[in-house]
């Protein structure tokens, strides 16, 4: 049976690779849903996150083996989203995310965390290495204007 990893560790693992290419590569090869939005989620400038910046009170699973639990969870990013799906209110919104973090693998919550403040941990993780691999994914930074 293969081994599942978590996305932070897939990102992780992408971003210790030496060349360009390879990331281009790495990140082409493990194309899915859950891959795109969370590129998406640090690098397009018109996802906006509708949670306060900074960190989050919440408490780490102490559970192993969660890694697939953000795969599986991923759709639900569409409820912390400016224009995604609708929440009753704020406190909800905020309450849901939480319960997210506390589910899914460490190293992912700590992903999830930065992701919403748009400040992705991986130096050698970049929007132009994204856009070499997925083209069609982040608008051109003329665009963002």
């Amino acid at each position: 049976m293969a081994t599942v990893i978590g996305m932070a560790e897939f990102l992780e693992n992408v971003n210790k690779l030496k060349k360009r290419e390879e990331k281009v590569e790495a990140l082409r090869y493990n194309d899915s849903f859950q891959l795109r939005t969370t590129l998406q989620g640090f690098f397009d400038p018109r996802i906006k996150f509708l949670l306060p910046e900074g960190q989050v009170p919440y408490k780490p699973v102490e559970v192993v083996d969660q890694e697939a639990v953000y795969l599986r969870e991923c759709r639900k990013l569409a409820y912390y989203v400016e224009g995604g799906d609708p929440v009753k209110n704020q406190l909800q919104r905020e309450t849901m995310f939480i319960q997210l973090l506390e589910n899914v693998a460490k190293a992912d919550a700590v992903m999830l965390v930065a992701m919403k403040d748009k400040k992705c941990p991986w130096k050698g993780i970049t929007a132009d290495i994204v856009r070499e691999a997925f083209p069609d994914l982040l608008p051109l930074e003329s665009m963002i204007k």
